[in-house]
């Protein structure tokens, strides 16, 4: 049972987080509104329907992504009220520690990390094929973009920024060949790639590394105007459009997995998945350090408020880069899923541990 200082603690975090939620929501969908209102418009009287439609299936896609942060945001919030008011301070010379105080901020936690974990496991996969086929159908500017294509035939992995279907063209392709033994063989990194037919690509501004069987690398760097590369990855082929497998469910993902062994990025989305269910209580673990656990840190809660944001895009943005490394083969795939929790981890440890109690 929840003692009456827990459940004053609940009572204050509880509105404040559906605010938190509501607000980033919101923000994500205006955003993404502005930038599909030319489609809309195009629509006419059908535009308020299919918006409908295709926010309401998107919103747990967006309450999966942003749970962790909004979630750290809203105790920021909390914490910061109550310190202002020194609530914090009376209860600490009640002879309560913070540790104590703190405990319903855990607690909750735990029970927003389920959540979200079911929202990914079974309410995202409900609608996903919903919402893929109206964002297909309805938003489809002829240009795919984060193309990830496993050309088995020349074993080589083929990353694509962008596509451009009608002109069938590719912007910032990189390309992974491997020898049989799976290590690499070159790769190539092009500005732009043009179809010449007859499963020959155009590649322009190429760079160019070279391994050796074992994996070495071997120089010079090789840097190139132009070159043709052979694949059997056509543009019938980066025309289609697959279900996201971020929107697939643990075991969707386990099954994909065992079917396409050689794709990397199917491995970091199974991983992610477990890593992702950390990501609430390390961000916890870094932010509230800095809402009142350091109090020579800043005299302005609000500061304070604020690094618990920047806390978020950092982490975010590390989370976004050791993904691009995983999917493209830089990066193993489990290292590439648990760096930044890790990283973020053990920072968050080492400041929890220094907080004043």
């Amino acid at each position: 049972m929840f003692s009456r200082l827990d459940n004053y603690i609940l009572k204050a975090f509880i509105p404040t987080f559906f605010m938190c939620l509501l607000i980033i929501s919101g923000i994500y969908i205006v955003v993404d509104l502005l930038q599909k209102l030319g489609e809309f418009v195009d629509m006419g009287g059908e535009a308020f329907g299919t918006g409908i439609r295709y926010y309401a299936y998107l919103f747990p896609v967006i309450i999966f992504q942003f749970f962790p942060a909004v979630t750290l945001i809203a105790m920021g919030i909390v914490l910061v009220r109550l310190s202002r008011n020194r609530e914090i301070l009376a209860m600490q010379v009640a002879g309560i520690s913070l540790y104590r105080i703190l405990l319903p901020v855990f607690i909750v936690t735990v029970v927003m990390s389920f959540a979200s974990f079911g929202d990914q496991e079974w309410i995202i996969p409900r609608f996903a094929e919903k919402l893929e086929t109206l964002r297909q159908s309805s938003f489809n500017d002829n240009v795919e973009k984060n193309l990830l294509l496993d050309d088995k035939e020349n074993n080589a992995l083929i990353r694509v920024w962008k596509y451009d279907k009608k002109t069938q063209r590719m912007q910032s392709v990189f390309i992974l060949a491997r020898y049989e033994n799976k290590k690499k063989k070159f790769t190539l990194s092009a500005d732009e790639g043009r179809w010449l037919g007859n499963d020959t690509w155009l590649l322009t501004k190429v760079v160019k590394h070279i391994y050796d069987e074992r994996g070495r690398w071997i120089a010079p760097v090789q840097q190139i105007d132009s070159l043709e590369f052979e694949s059997t990855i056509t543009p019938m082929e980066l025309g289609k459009i697959k279900l996201d497998p971020s929107l697939l469910n643990f075991d969707q993902l386990k099954e994909l997995c065992k079917n396409e062994p050689d794709n990397p990025r199917n491995s970091l989305l199974f991983h992610s998945r477990i890593s992702y269910t950390l990501t609430h209580f390390v961000l916890l673990l870094l932010g509230i350090p800095l809402v009142v656990g350091f109090e020579r840190l800043s005299k302005n809660l609000f500061l304070r408020v604020g690094l618990c944001v920047l806390v978020c895009g950092i982490f975010y943005s590390l989370t976004f880069v050791c993904s691009n490394l995983g999917t493209t083969g830089m990066l193993h795939p489990i290292l590439a899923a648990w760096l930044p929790t890790v990283i973020f981890g053990s920072v968050g440890l080492l400041f929890f541990d220094m907080m004043s109690m």
